[in-house]
């Protein structure tokens, strides 16, 4: 066996960077909350300027959609292109956002990258594709599998799929769920087993799962690197990042989890009392308290509200009232709860539905007269109705 004597390789690994989401419901913020997740993206790629590792590994949903927008694509474009010049290796794998689900939508973009030049990117979805190359006298495998949508949810997408492992430190690159990490239900995936990973693969870099994780088995490192900003307030407590990783024949020699900077996401929960005679000013109040014009506040507001103050409860007051104060603000109202007082009909429990139907065919009797003819048919239409209305369970 070869002696030792290599310098481990350096490695950046990041996912679920999600460049260009939609945000609609920001309205004309909408663009710079877009701004957020590109900023954070390069972010990650000045680090990795100042941090000089051999490979970056970007290993799902660098793109949130199959079709970002050409600004956005640009500026991938370019920064990636300055991570090439300085001969920083960069390989790429296809997500849920990124990977199209049939031909009709089209390729993913993650192609223009390869096509350019800057990216080996691993697009198949059944296969997982493997390169080596020599760094520092290490044989690096880097290999990786694209997402696969058609893979129904209860199968081990390695299950088909073999990782190939020809270097003296063997990557692969995956976006699923793995069985170690526990995964709330949003994140739902096919899951990889445990026993799917081969003994002598060094490293498995994971996306999907947006929580930094780290599982070790022998001297396999599983690592989900997490996401680089939050997406949603699912995410509002969470540390946002990605790893740099120091790798030889032996495994993982450094760690180090990197942070990001998110935007600030804050839920505040308010309850109205019944007697809350200015409900928009207990919100105001509450919601002042937490003040930060970086961050996007979302109002829980529940509770029970009377109908004489009902005018008293404006949302659009509730908005203005906090422009400035907050990047946007979201007003969740749907626990709220309008008190009407229900009125009084006397004799209501004598109105049952065949009561009523026999009141009404016995008027249109008497105001039959001496019509035979009508008379008969409505004594049918009476006989009958009841029949009907007995048999549905009518009292």
């Amino acid at each position: 066996m070869r002696a030792l004597t290599c310098e481990p390789v350096r490695i950046i690994h990041v996912a679920d960077t999600h460049v260009d989401p939609t945000a609609r419901y920001l309205g004309p913020k909408e663009q710079d909350r877009r701004g957020d997740f590109l900023r954070a993206f390069e972010y990650v790629v000045n680090k990795a300027l100042e941090l000089e590792p051999d490979l970056l590994l970007i290993s799902g949903d660098l793109f949130d959609r199959v079709n970002p927008r050409n600004p956005a694509r640009t500026r991938v474009m370019r920064a990636l292109r300055r991570l090439h010049s300085e001969g920083i290796r960069i390989y790429a794998i296809g997500g849920n956002h990124d990977t199209p689900r049939s031909v009709e939508e089209g390729a993913s973009p993650l192609h223009e990258l390869e096509a350019a030049g800057y990216v080996r990117f691993f697009s198949k979805t059944r296969e997982v594709e493997g390169e080596t190359v020599d760094i520092r006298g290490l044989k690096i495998c880097v290999s990786g599998a694209s997402y696969n949508h058609t893979i129904p949810l209860d199968q081990d997408p390695l299950e088909t799929m073999r990782i190939p492992r020809e270097g003296d430190v063997n990557i692969v690159m995956l976006h699923y769920n793995f069985s170690s990490v526990r995964t709330p239900p949003i994140w739902r995936a096919p899951t990889i087993k445990e026993t799917s990973i081969p003994s002598d693969v060094h490293y498995v870099a994971l996306g999907h799962y947006h929580s930094f994780r780290k599982v070790p088995l022998g001297r396999t490192l599983v690592v989900y690197p997490g996401s680089t900003e939050r997406r949603s307030f699912a995410e509002e407590n969470e540390e946002k990042g990605f790893v740099y990783v120091e790798l030889d024949e032996e495994g993982v020699r450094n760690l180090q989890y990197i942070k990001t900077n998110p935007r600030p996401l804050k839920t505040l929960r308010i309850t109205i009392s019944e007697n809350d005679e200015n409900p928009v000013n207990t919100v105001v109040s509450a919601a002042k308290e937490h003040a930060d014009a970086k961050a996007i506040l979302r109002l829980i507001i529940k509770g029970r509200l009377p109908q004489e103050r009902l005018a008293s409860y404006n949302r659009n007051q509730i908005l203005s009232e906090l422009e400035g104060r907050f990047f946007h603000v979201i007003i969740d109202d749907r626990e709220l709860e309008y008190v009407f007082e229900q009125p009084e009909f006397e004799g209501f429990e004598t109105l049952s539905p065949l009561k009523l139907y026999e009141d009404y065919l016995l008027k249109l009797l008497q105001d039959a007269g001496g019509d035979a003819g009508r008379r008969k048919i409505l004594e049918e239409a009476l006989n009958l109705g009841r029949k009907f209305l007995e048999e549905a369970g009518a009292w």
